[in-house]
């Protein structure tokens, strides 16, 4: 808390200040501690990896953690929320009741509400979630629902407040017709409003916040806000910053954030005295058993275990997630992977199959993928721990020039924890971007079966009901027709899918690639291409790429490189060839990998300098004309991409590429 945040309002307060002053110096500061978790997501097992490292430590040895970081102390354990909800198949197949039982049994005492406590809508909720947990669901910035803005403790006579608020970004998180009746405000502008309030009128003496927002910079923060605990972003920040600290715990019960506080009655301040974020060996060591809820995950498993054992397929070969570099599968949804369009196969196959419509595309959001598959004996628990949501597939007619704008926001907000949301497209799908352009306008070519696809055309495009309805801000897809309700669950799908390919396997190299050209590209020249996106983050990828243009090709060997994190981008290369000096006017470019990439991009080859529609220098002095044209052609394409489409390889006929 600021120092001196209340002032004395009138001058007959000023003795009883005096005498309070006093009375506090004596008794010296309040101290008390703060364990927080985040992103519990139902979590609750001990995890061992195939050496028998713990990668998980589970509830139990969470709440030992607890226990230990807050002996003889006045304490507080509370949660920046998604506790339930995108949870592992021991949890998820009984509704995450599991997990309630046991963070009651923990000793949980308030949460933020997160947005997957939404996954399943306002109802369940309000009439499951929040009556089933012994500690409140905090929702200050939710409107729509009547839940706590704040929860007060007071810890050695001191009155704690603790905020909860979500991500204003959670109308794009959850299947929009499970959340029409709320809506949500910035998280920060509430806490901060707030926690104003609560300080002014003397309800609370520190102020906490609970944000299910990945962490942000101390400044964003009113200076009446003490600490935030962050969530969301499943990454472990440590404690940075003062007034307030800002501190994540990351994910599952892989990490606890303990704060140790001390408050000074006098001078109405806050000291931080120990802040840390424990990681899994600090929480694994921690042996004290806790009967309760060591039987409450063993009725859990025993649960599971009954349906979970049933074997649905055999699968020949492992599928992915993507990852960050040195990052845990699943880390980096930035970026293709093989499970990803695996799912968006079997999207598009359950489609055609189970309704009356052939379906042309199929699509899957990077974030509905919560496990990878393994080799081998698939039963239904793996299977429902890749996709544990519950959502239909469904399908709508969509244009091909909305399913391009669709392609084009995989891009969202470059400072958001995550930058790119990668979308798995059925195996028939294939596109190049240039991520050198503009965002909104990085979609060079897309082809469908083989061929261009048709702005003008209407396509059948197979895919979640959350994704379809807009989910993860994918708003070009309800530009198309309403969504049919098929009945027909996800997880029903993928096991249909599974037991029908006894040939699965991986699609053969990636769906997309990422080129960027010179503005020209001349007939009787050298042209350097700039390729990524060659190459998956985990199981067999590819080596070499050759490039091919009119005839001319040329290989080079793939760098495996991850690129930046929460981004598309792993594996480059850069390939020079030759372009034949017979090569002017429309040309196809070919990239093909050894793992069985093979995209295309139209490319408009101006002719040598003697026939070149501008000279050498002529070029020179027309760069500036060409680069306002970029821009006003960036402009069309962002809200008109059927016009850009069209317009597009007019001004190719002028070395103008876009």
């Amino acid at each position: 808390m600021s120092t001196l945040r209340r002032a004395v309002a009138v001058a007959t307060a000023c003795a009883a200040a005096a005498l309070g002053t006093q009375v506090a110096a004596a008794q010296g500061p309040a101290r008390f501690t703060i364990s927080n978790i985040t992103d519990f997501h139902g979590h609750i097992e001990l995890v061992t990896d195939k050496n028998g490292n713990i990668t998980e430590p589970g509830a139990e040895r969470l709440k030992c953690a607890v226990d230990r970081a807050t002996a003889g102390k006045a304490s507080a354990f509370v949660s920046s929320g998604d506790n339930v909800g995108g949870t592992p198949f021991v949890s998820a197949i009984l509704d995450d009741a599991p997990t309630i039982d046991i963070l009651n049994a923990m000793g949980l005492e308030a949460t933020a509400v997160g947005n997957h406590e939404f996954d399943k809508g306002t109802a369940d909720l309000r009439d499951r979630i929040m009556p089933e947990s012994n500690f409140p669901t905090l929702g200050a910035n939710v409107d729509g629902l009547d839940m706590p803005p704040y929860w007060i403790k007071e810890m050695d006579g001191v009155k704690v407040a603790f905020i909860g608020t979500v991500t204003d970004d959670t109308k794009n998180l959850v299947s929009p017709g499970l959340i029409d009746d709320v809506s949500f405000r910035d998280a920060v502008t509430v806490t901060n409003q707030l926690a104003d309030e609560l300080t002014a009128s003397g309800a609370a003496d520190v102020i906490v916040a609970l944000i299910h927002e990945g962490a942000m910079e101390t400044k964003t923060f009113s200076p009446n806000v003490d600490v935030v605990f962050a969530g969301h972003s499943h990454l472990e920040v440590p404690p940075t910053g003062t007034q307030p600290l800002v501190v994540q715990a990351g994910s599952y019960s892989k990490n606890l954030a303990n704060v140790d506080l001390a408050y000074d009655r006098a001078t109405d301040t806050v000291t931080v005295e120990k802040a840390e974020v424990l990681g899994v060996d600090q929480i694994a060591d921690c042996l004290t058993p806790y009967p309760e809820i060591a039987a409450l995950v063993q009725e859990a498993q025993a649960a599971a275990d009954v349906e979970g054992s049933k074997v649905v397929a055999q699968s020949p070969a492992a599928f992915y997630r993507g990852k960050n570099e040195g990052g845990d599968s699943g880390s980096n949804r930035g970026v293709e992977s093989t499970l990803n369009n695996l799912l968006a196969e079997v999207a598009k196959a359950g489609i055609t199959k189970n309704t009356t419509v052939t379906a042309d595309i199929g699509v899957m959001n990077a974030g509905g993928v919560r496990d990878d598959l393994p080799a081998g004996e698939i039963t239904y628990k793996d299977a429902f721990s890749v996709q544990p949501f519950g959502n239909d597939i469904t399908y709508t007619r969509l244009s091909g020039a909305a399913f391009k704008e669709a392609l084009e926001q995989q891009w969202k907000d470059p400072a958001a924890d995550r930058p790119v949301l990668s979308l798995g497209v059925s195996n028939n799908v294939s596109y190049t971007y240039d991520p050198k352009a503009p965002q909104g306008s990085r979609i060079t070519s897309v082809t469908v079966d083989g061929q261009p696809l048709d702005p003008a055309k209407e396509y059948v495009v197979a895919g979640s009901t959350f994704l379809l309805g807009g989910g993860d801000n994918f708003k070009a897809f309800t530009k198309g027709t309403p969504l049919p309700s098929t009945g027909f669950i996800d997880v029903t799908a993928f096991n249909e899918y599974l037991a029908g390919t006894p040939d699965l396997a991986p699609r053969g190299g990636q769906s997309n690639v990422g080129i960027h050209l010179p503005e020209a590209v001349r007939a009787g020249e050298e042209v350097t291409v700039e390729l990524n996106s060659l190459m998956y983050t985990q199981g067999e990828t590819a080596q070499q790429v050759t490039v091919e243009l009119a005839g001319a090709t040329a290989t080079a060997d793939i760098t495996p490189d991850f690129g930046p994190a929460g981004y598309g981008e792993a594996g480059t290369a850069t390939v020079t060839l030759p372009v034949p000096a017979d090569a002017a006017g429309e040309q196809v470019l070919r990239v093909t990998t050894d793992a069985g990439t093979d995209v295309t991009l139209p490319v408009d080859v101006s002719g040598g300098d003697s026939n070149d529609f501008l000279t050498g220098s002529a070029v020179g002095s027309s760069a500036g004309v060409f680069s306002v044209v970029a821009v006003v052609f960036g402009l069309i394409a962002a809200a008109a991409p059927l016009i850009a489409d069209r317009v597009r390889p007019i001004l190719g006929q002028f070395g103008i590429r876009i």
